[in-house]
């Protein structure tokens, strides 16, 4: 389903709860489960893109597309028409280029772009059940929040 992109007031973080993954995985997970495919916005993957593989400095930090902006996306139910869904692979663990420059960077870019507040930044388990995206966002709000003052 196609969106206003006048109508996203949200960011929710999530983590993949796996310790390896890429948008193509995410991708063949959500259409198993009978979805379009891939759910996020945006993923970043830690370096090891599949289970038993080794880690590859080339794949950790990487950003990448998964759904159209414009399209609602499936990553956090009654929230989807109105946010952008970032996931970051990993579980409780996630590497330094994923928290600190990656995530930091593309957030920076989607708060600029929707003209959106640090405080439009969420966690997935704000919103569920779930303790997803195992990050604190207290630091990354004021991170976000800093820049655009």
């Amino acid at each position: 389903m196609i969106r206003k992109i006048s109508d996203i007031e949200k960011i929710i973080i999530h983590c993949s709860d796996s310790d390896f993954g890429d948008v193509n995985l995410i991708n063949s997970w959500h259409k198993a489960r009978g979805w379009k495919g891939c759910g996020y916005h945006f993923i970043i993957t830690n370096g090891v893109a599949t289970q038993g593989k080794p880690y590859n400095l080339k794949l950790d930090g990487l950003i990448q597309r998964g759904r159209l902006i414009n399209e609602v996306g499936a990553h956090c139910r009654g929230y989807n028409e109105t946010s952008v869904g970032v996931c970051l692979i990993g579980r409780r663990h996630f590497t330094g280029k994923q928290l600190y420059s990656s995530l930091p960077r593309l957030l920076f870019a989607l708060v600029k772009i929707f003209d959106l507040k640090s405080e439009n930044i969420h966690g997935h388990n704000e919103f569920s059940g779930k303790t997803c995206p195992n990050i604190r966002l207290g630091p990354l709000r004021e991170m976000v929040g800093a820049r655009f003052k």
